[in-house]
């Protein structure tokens, strides 16, 4: 990358991974931290693909229902919350929510046949916890934006206030109108289990586009979406290229190295093995710009600790009991919320330990969560997907 491309960066991007809700509960975690330390006063872009859009989706709704007035910009109002009373607390009335599973039994018949109704059904249930907030409604400043990929082209799919399509289909001339809960069902419809997202437009609706073909618009008439992840698992496409700072915050799932027993698990096997290659591209990516001095960031995970002897909970924890959660929209009971909240605030602290503003004083979010003794009963079924006590669980 040029001198003169590393001079024109600017702005400071907070990059959410994927991961459901195990995802947005570490993600909400590691925002509390950034702003004790007053880092998230100052984020000018948050990117964010499936869980980690959830989490960003849920940011953005609180600031547009819990600023004083529309001229309350969100570095004022993060200066006046409580974070963890006005943000963290009211998502875990969220988090006891199974977006799953209805969607999934409604459908199980013919779901093969019509994937998009199941997802529809996932966006209606996104309608209500985001309160009917559109595109057009997000503020300027912070950029939210919400990564899917595009199954037609192969590519990143972006909404945000600012614009809405990818470089291949072009941009959508008149978006704002769509709603948040749809670009977070789009980004966080996690294959298989839920089909692609179909949005109901047209080649003539696109401006710009480089895509080319024999088939002329016939590929721009059927944009089908599926979760972010499939193409960047961290979010930092729309960022990585253009921001003099960027943060990544990565909950997604660690590496199992495990083989397949029969084809079934075979096949979903060779998916992973995928996966893991290009969730490692991603960070060799962010790395080497990071090494090179293309911009500067920080980066914290919730697989392991970059410090065995830093407060938080220990390596053997993470590696064994927390990185085994589930990655899934199913309920998740008060342990498993205030376990990632915790593990989030400290994996953000590891992350940013170089950076002056770290100096803020270190909490526990939930202290009564702090001992791994009781941590590892509350959460020792956590890693199933399937386990029915959950529902009567608090």
């Amino acid at each position: 990358m040029g001198a003169m491309e590393t001079l024109n960066r600017t702005g400071r991007a907070l990059c959410l991974s994927g991961g459901g809700y195990r995802a947005a509960l570490f993600h909400l975690g590691a925002l509390l931290r950034l702003h004790a330390t007053g880092r998230l006063h100052g984020v000018d872009t948050i990117s964010a693909v499936s869980g980690g859009s959830i989490a960003s989706a849920w940011l953005a709704t609180r600031y547009l229902r819990g600023r004083r007035d529309e001229s309350e910009g969100f570095a004022d109002w993060c200066e006046r919350i409580d974070f963890k009373a006005d943000v963290v607390e009211p998502f875990r009335a969220v988090a006891r929510q199974d977006l799953r599973s209805a969607p999934v039994l409604l459908t199980v018949a013919w779901n093969w046949l019509w994937p998009s109704a199941r997802v529809n059904l996932l966006q209606a249930r996104y309608e209500k916890i985001f309160e009917g907030v559109e595109l057009r409604d997000l503020p300027a400043s912070p950029a939210f934006v919400f990564c899917a990929t595009n199954l037609t082209f192969g590519v990143n799919w972006e909404f945000s206030r600012r614009r809405c399509g990818d470089f291949q289909t072009g941009y959508l001339r008149r978006h704002g109108r769509i709603s948040l809960a749809t670009a977070v069902a789009a980004s966080a419809c996690f294959p298989p289990l839920f089909g692609p997202l179909r949005l109901p437009f047209k080649a003539e609706d696109f401006s710009g586009g480089s895509h080319r073909s024999t088939y002329g618009d016939h590929l721009r008439d059927r944009v089908e979406l599926s979760d972010g992840g499939v193409y960047d698992n961290l979010g930092t496409e729309p960022v990585i290229k253009s921001c003099r700072e960027m943060l990544v915050s990565d909950a997604g799932a660690p590496f199992a190295f495990v083989a397949g027993e029969h084809v079934f698990r075979r096949l979903l096997r060779y998916a992973s093995v995928v996966g893991n290659q290009a969730a490692a591209l991603r960070k060799r990516l962010f790395f080497g710009g990071l090494r090179s001095g293309d911009f500067e960031g920080a980066y914290w995970n919730l697989a392991d600790r970059s410090d065995a002897g830093a407060e938080g909970y220990s390596l053997g924890l993470c590696e064994e009991v927390i990185s085994r959660i589930r990655t899934d929209l199913d309920k998740f009971t008060a342990a498993e919320f205030e376990v990632l909240v915790n593990h989030g605030y400290f994996s953000c602290v590891d992350g940013m330990e170089t950076d002056p503003s770290g100096l803020a004083p270190l909490d526990w979010p939930y202290p009564d969560r702090s001992g791994e003794d009781a941590v590892r009963i509350a959460l020792r079924q956590s890693h199933r997907r399937f386990f029915h006590a959950r529902w009567w669980q608090n």
